[in-house]
């Protein structure tokens, strides 16, 4: 926005300094009340992107927790859900509310009854720099040395920032108790949390090493890259940035419909995407497809071509020409 001459000032409720080392962007630390006293001023338009500013002219939703707890019933969800419930009854009625897949954007329409002309949908872009295709053999073999296996293994894995729940992990290992009944051979790679929740290290196939752990670090492309199949077992992903990560390296993924991302996958992908994350239906595609090298070929070809159009770049210019709309609309 500052590039396209836009005066900009990006505000957050904590974490500025250490978005500052991370980005070089200053951002400047406010209360939401503070903020909230300037929405609607005609000089100003409030973009919001954590649904805390219901005044605001633009909202970007990110999470969905009156979706989300279909699937998870979690009590602990239950005040962050409220939140959201006194968020859009108090929603600017003019505000253009933009969705990161067409999962939210329905659920949007189903929960809170937003007006379709109110809504978009604007796919969050990878880091392109950082999640190349051109990149993966190097990556892999980096990888799979520091894991310990040989470059013929096949390993199947997914990598995840955190909320090991709402990722599936349960799943993740349902699927690979599975599979190794058919595949013995077979290795596992997890990537995310610090520290494993404890009935996670109990588990056998952790304890006998079958499946590997990493913790969560600042350099996922290098474990994505490890992997033959990247297999994402999400419970509810409103959107799921690992699997546009993963097929921009050209990593074939696993998954199912409710997980947002799978909305990107291209065409050669319809027989892949289960219709929901159960084990045993994630197993059975994903041995189906560590069979099939000329499905993996495709898969990872396809992946790779369609990432191209859906990096960081691709998603600041959407949404630059979200506020352009939205400004032009209000003048």
């Amino acid at each position: 926005m500052r590039g396209a001459g836009i005066d900009t000032r990006l505000v957050c409720q904590r974490g500025a300094l250490r978005y500052w080392m991370r980005s070089g962007l200053r951002a400047h630390t406010r209360s939401a009340e503070a903020v909230a006293r300037i929405s609607g001023t005609p000089e100003c338009l409030v973009i919001d992107h954590a649904m805390a500013l219901p005044g605001a002219q633009v909202v970007f939703s990110h999470n969905l927790m009156a979706q989300a707890q279909l699937f998870l019933q979690r009590p602990d969800m239950d005040i962050e859900a409220d939140r959201e419930r006194r968020f859009f009854a108090a929603l600017n009625p003019d505000a253009l509310v933009v969705a990161n897949s067409m999962l939210v954007r329905e659920a949007i329409r189903a929960h809170f009854d937003v007006p379709e002309h109110r809504l978009r949908v604007c796919y969050p872009g990878f880091r392109a720099a950082e999640f190349s295709s051109l990149r993966r053999t190097q990556l892999r073999a980096q990888a799979r040395r520091a894991l310990g296996l040989r470059t013929d293994t096949p390993l199947i894995g997914f990598v995840t920032s955190g909320d090991l729940h709402k990722r599936g992990m349960g799943i993740f290992l349902d699927a690979a108790t599975a599979m190794l009944a058919q595949t013995p051979g077979l290795r596992f790679l997890v990537v995310g949390s610090r520290v494993l929740p404890s009935w996670m290290r109990r588990h056998p196939l952790l304890a006998r090493g079958t499946v590997l752990h990493r913790g969560r670090g600042t350099h996922p492309a290098k474990w994505i890259a490890a992997l033959d199949v990247f297999l994402y077992p999400a419970r509810f992903e409103e959107f799921g940035m690992v699997v546009l990560e993963a097929c921009a390296l050209g990593v074939p993924v696993i998954t199912s419909r409710r997980v947002g991302a799978a909305e990107c996958l291209p065409e050669p992908y319809a027989p892949w995407i289960c219709a929901a994350p159960q084990a045993e239906l994630l197993a059975d595609a994903s041995l189906r497809l560590l069979a099939d090298e000329s499905a993996r070929s495709r898969l990872s070809a396809a992946g790779i071509e369609t990432a191209a159009g859906l990096d960081d770049a691709r998603y600041a210019a959407e949404t630059l020409a979200i506020v352009a709309s939205r400004t032009e609309a209000a003048a």
